[in-house]
């Protein structure tokens, strides 16, 4: 089983939330994990972000009857083979986000963007990979019918793009792409930019590059990975690779403190988050190598 077992997916209430929750909870289907549905009442001290418990007989005080509805609202949409509870914060946002994923061990935060760097929404997303912590699977406010399916039951195979700059830091990220294509219908894509990676591997040679990308592929896979080797600029390959290959989602190692010779730094990340034209996963650069464990088998006790 997964070491996905917790995904908390935090929610403004905006048009993009019944999408963002319906995304969070088939993922929960498909790795068999509990979904925390969060929401934040802004205004109030940073002492109550860790947030209290939502249940449906003791709603928690001095919340408005409107977040109350929403949540049972939203709650009801996930709830189908998921189990499900509910947090209420107040206080600073993006702080509220990381504190809530930190007491619930999230193992990915679902969040949507609205618009620009300078949007609320979109920098809490920004501070949480900034965080460097967790997995972040970043959704798009547009409705993007590129978007990741992760219900089983899908028909046409979807493509996965995993850009990986041959470093440790990235291994993550095509370990995330592995497990969701022995899972789902899924073909992966890997994406190596020659001379937009770090000097350790620019001065290689093709030949060199495609046996390390090679190395990278399980033997149960390889006839559905495809290898990528392309020149320029990190972000804007891997925005132009996604575009082409009408990627449902890009899955990206956030190296949030790496060096600048990197291609994958803070800059690099928030330009595809910005540019990309599907939902972008990143997952931390020093998340475990596999993400396979020995959890018990999925079982329908105790869902709501």
């Amino acid at each position: 089983m997964s070491a996905i077992r917790t995904v908390l997916c935090s929610v403004d209430f905006s048009p993009a939330t019944p999408r963002q929750v319906d995304v969070a909870a088939d993922l929960c289907r498909a790795f068999g994990a509990r979904l925390v549905l969060h929401h934040n009442v802004p205004g109030a001290g940073v002492g109550a972000a860790v947030g209290w418990m939502w249940t449906a007989s003791h709603p928690p005080p001095e919340t408005p009857q409107a977040v109350d509805d929403h949540l049972r609202l939203e709650l009801a949409r996930a709830a189908q083979g998921v189990t499900t509870e509910a947090r209420v914060t107040e206080g600073p946002i993006a702080r509220a986000v990381l504190l809530v994923g930190e007491a619930v061990g999230a193992d990915v935060v679902v969040l949507s963007t609205h618009g620009t760097t300078t949007d609320d929404h979109t920098s809490i997303t920004e501070e949480v990979l900034h965080a460097g912590q967790r997995a972040v699977l970043a959704l798009h406010d547009e409705d993007d019918s590129r978007a990741p399916r992760f219900a089983a039951t899908t028909g046409d195979r979807q493509i996965v793009l995993v850009p990986t700059d041959l470093t440790p830091d990235s291994r993550g990220a095509i370990d995330v792409g592995v497990e969701l294509a022995r899972r789902l219908p899924i073909d992966l894509h890997l994406l190596h930019l020659r001379h937009g990676g770090p000097a350790s591997t620019s001065t290689k040679s093709d030949d060199d590059l495609r046996r390390q990308m090679i190395a990278l592929v399980p033997a149960d896979l390889e006839s559905r990975v495809r290898l990528h080797l392309e020149d320029g600029n990190a972000a804007r390959g891997i925005v132009e690779a996604a575009t082409d290959l009408s990627a449902s989602c890009i899955i990206m190692g956030e190296h949030t403190r790496a060096p600048l010779r990197r291609w994958f730094t803070r800059d690099t990340s928030h330009a595809v988050l910005h540019r990309a034209p599907c939902p972008v996963w990143y997952v931390p650069g020093r998340r475990a190598a596999s993400l396979s464990s020995d959890l018990p088998s999925q079982n329908s006790e105790g869902r709501s």
